[in-house]
């Protein structure tokens, strides 16, 4: 469709992509496979930037001035990708192969879209990019006579191209004849980003981009698991993350994997939070909020009233008017833990480091909270700095989406 960081400007993209034509499932292998996650330590992401395209992904207006600021198997049980460095924890890529033979890209493993969209030889930007994906080298690339893919986001950048048959890899898991979408023009908007070259979509029941309308990955992909799930273990500043399919590491979590049912008719992996709690305080507040794991946003991005809970228990942090009402505090505060509730009496503790998100360019000693309000009434985004908190199982054949505590680096 991504992932906290969500590498917003890509997975900015709700990215769209995907796609496999699903053939039948009998005599195809089941296999696993771990896809490695790797950050780059140096980079020091612009924390307003992230946030509006967070916002911007998710189709929700940018208050204020916040906008400026693969059907067989290669051999083996089990496989894994290596991820080229990424800046900071805006983003976690993934190295995933295209075409025969495969042609290694970075993308961003996206819970929060369906497709999959890579930069190729036809795309036509104004500077050269260092990896794309080269059609004319692709024995298997068969053009799509007739469809066409285009998106359009809420701050008018777009992405539209070609569609073809060809193969994918990924962790060692080819999937042959799949959908994959090539791009003909990308708004500079999107194109800025050099460090990822595509996105890899993986929404629950969310349709791709392509009309007429084409199998996603993730329904070609689940018939070759052992297990027709997948699970993600981010890490915070870390190159041990990784995200498996068709089992569950065991040496990733700590306790039980509590599961809960996505909501009805949900295209994406929502379900409801029932309550949340700032540690210091003996109240939890108890509702129900409809929320969003999202890999391809950096940020938890809940309701305003949720928000201004957890700031008023921070006396230096303040709301700022002139950003768009970002909060932000000074970069040496010490921000307590945010817990979020679900119906089965499962607790996620996200730290309040992981919640201290970055540095503002234009105001010295000042930092951007990594949780920020979601203008929209109809539900939030549990982003990269919720899921570093927890190991998260999605269950694609169950229709639910699980969670377990794990050891945090704190």
């Amino acid at each position: 469709m991504a992932t906290f960081i969500l590498l917003l400007l890509m997975s900015i993209f709700s990215t769209f992509i995907h796609a496999i034509p699903t053939s039948t499932s009998q005599g195809i292998s089941r296999r696993s496979v771990t896809v490695d996650l790797p950050r780059n330590p140096a980079y020091a992401p612009n924390g307003p930037r992230q946030y509006s395209r967070a916002l911007k992904k998710w189709g929700v207006a940018v208050p204020g001035d916040v906008d400026d600021v693969t059907n067989s198997f290669r051999g083996g049980e089990t496989g894994d990708v290596n991820a080229a460095s990424i800046m900071g924890d805006r983003e976690y890529l993934s190295r995933v192969g295209f075409g025969t033979p495969f042609q290694y890209l970075n993308v961003d493993l996206d819970t929060g879209s369906a497709d999959v969209w890579v930069y190729s030889s036809e795309t036509k930007v104004e500077e050269p990019r260092e990896d794309i994906f080269v059609v004319e080298k692709s024995s298997t690339a068969k053009l799509l006579n007739g469809t066409t893919w285009m998106i359009t986001y809420a701050d008018s950048s777009y992405a539209w191209g070609h569609a073809f048959h060809d193969s994918i890899d990924i962790g060692g898991i080819p999937l042959h004849n799949a959908v994959v979408q090539s791009a003909v023009a990308v708004s500079h908007s999107l194109s800025a980003d050099k460090d990822i070259d595509g996105i890899f979509g993986m929404a629950y029941k969310l349709h791709s981009q392509v009309i007429p309308k084409q199998p996603t990955v993730l329904e070609t992909l689940q018939a070759h698991l052992d297990k027709p799930l997948f699970t993600a273990d981010l890490k915070y500043r870390s190159d041990e993350g990784a995200y498996t399919f068709g089992y569950i590491d065991s040496d990733r979590h700590i306790d039980e994997i509590k599961y809960t049912a996505l909501l009805p008719n949900s295209t994406f992996w929502e379900f409801n939070l029932t309550g949340v709690h700032v540690a210091g305080q003996n109240i939890w507040y108890l509702q129900n909020w409809r929320v969003i794991a999202d890999t391809g946003t950096t940020f938890m991005l809940l309701s305003p009233d949720v928000v201004d809970m957890y700031y008023s228990s921070v006396p230096t942090s303040r709301q700022d008017r002139s950003l768009g009402g970002v909060w932000h505090f000074p970069c040496n505060t010490t921000l307590p833990d945010f817990e979020l509730g679900l119906a089965n009496g499962w607790v996620a503790t996200v730290p309040g480091k992981y919640i201290n998100y970055t540095v503002f360019e234009d105001m010295p000693g000042q930092c951007m909270g990594a949780l920020q309000p979601f203008y929209s009434e109809d539900f939030g985004i549990l982003g990269d700095i919720f899921l570093k908190a927890v190991y998260a199982v999605f269950d694609v054949a169950g229709g639910r989406i699980g969670f377990a505590h794990k050891d945090l680096d704190l």
